[in-house]
């Protein structure tokens, strides 16, 4: 499913706030905090992921971004979250400052790695998962596949099972074949990427304006550098192709391959902490109004369905918000956060609980 279409949602509802109240919205880690590593962790002998962690104390947060994105992605909410415990983010293999993989970056290649992960920075210990967008299949899938790495699940506006079919199902014949036209020209730029980076173009000054790259530019002019410099890279370029690959439908318009993992992987979440948010606003702005608050509504309901996997999981639907709902309201993803940790805390505290 195209990154750019799970975006929204002309829905609204309260979100408890209590937590959150009179904390600074603007609570920002600064960019020149992602022009260098941090933790260089080895996960695999000689192959190491970047990983900025914060804070102290259990259990610890793991942030998995979105498709495209870096570390950075968080920057709003890390330190919020990291002064009432540990969090880390990370940069997935081949992206940022982390080595690239010798596989390409698919949903149970970057889950595979995740875990390779958090078996070193966080030993014998669950960790709270928060997944944003693509992230949140990648964590779903890992709380499968590792249900006993996992304390709590926070999922912002994620890439769900069958978001694209039912998406696309309430679309005219020719509403789809632009939808699908718009998935093609997607994988066909980043193809493109793909060939100028390993043309060694992007690397050069004819080059530098190039949407492959930090274009429009990052307000720090040092990220905006680095920026340039991995993703002119051949190695950041074919994560992003095979990532993309991996999450958009199938050539026949079917789910995509990482859908069908998680699918496979037919996630119940037992008694396991969760919430979901999903954005208050609609984005399909080229769409008929009905038509985009009937996808809204499927979407919606795919998070609910998600939701009630867990027995604890709820889906909160949160105002004013895009895709990127931890920039636009950074307290309703802490606040969100907050309460999986206290949950995962007196339940830690009371077995009788589990």
């Amino acid at each position: 499913m195209k990154q750019c279409c799970l975006l929204s949602f002309g829905l609204a509802c309260l979100i408890a706030t209590s937590f959150a109240s009179g904390r600074a919205a603007n609570d920002r880690i600064a960019l020149k905090e992602y022009t260098h590593p941090h933790l260089l962790v080895e996960v695999d002998p000689g192959r190491h992921l970047n990983v900025f962690c914060t804070g102290s104390g259990s259990p610890t947060v793991v942030f998995e971004a979105g498709g495209g994105d870096d570390s950075a992605s968080f920057r709003s909410v890390q330190l919020g979250i990291s002064k009432f415990t540990r969090v880390c983010a990370y940069d997935r293999a081949g992206i940022g400052f982390s080595d690239p993989a010798p596989w390409p970056s698919t949903a149970v290649n970057t889950v595979a790695d995740l875990h390779r992960l958090v078996r070193i920075i966080s030993p014998s210990q669950p960790a709270i998962f928060v997944g944003h967008s693509d992230g949140g299949l990648y964590v779903s899938l890992y709380a499968s596949t590792y249900p006993e790495d996992v304390a709590g699940l926070v999922l912002i506006d994620p890439f769900t099972v069958g978001a694209d079919k039912v998406a696309s199902a309430v679309l005219t014949r020719r509403q789809r074949d632009a939808w699908y036209a718009s998935d093609n020209r997607d994988i066909a730029d980043a193809r493109k990427c793909l060939e100028l980076a390993r043309t060694g173009v992007l690397a050069r000054p004819e080059g530098k304006t190039s949407s492959c790259l930090d274009n429009p530019a990052s307000p720090d002019n040092a990220r905006h550098k680095i920026l340039n410099e991995q993703l002119a890279r051949a190695s950041e370029q074919s994560a992003l192709l095979s990532a993309l690959v991996d999450t958009y439908p199938a050539p026949d318009h079917g789910m995509s391959a990482a859908e069908l993992a998680l699918q496979k992987a037919n996630s119940n979440f037992g008694m396991t902490p969760l919430v979901v948010l999903t954005a208050g606003k609609d984005e399909q702005t080229a769409l008929p109004r009905q038509t985009r608050i009937a996808i809204a509504s499927a979407w919606k309901k795919n998070n609910d369905e998600l939701a009630a996997r867990s027995g604890r999981g709820k889906n909160i639907v949160v105002p004013n918000t895009h895709h990127y709902i931890q920039e636009e309201q950074p307290d309703a993803v802490i606040d969100a956060v907050h309460q999986v940790i206290v949950e995962v805390r007196g339940r830690a505290e009371s077995p009788s609980r589990h």
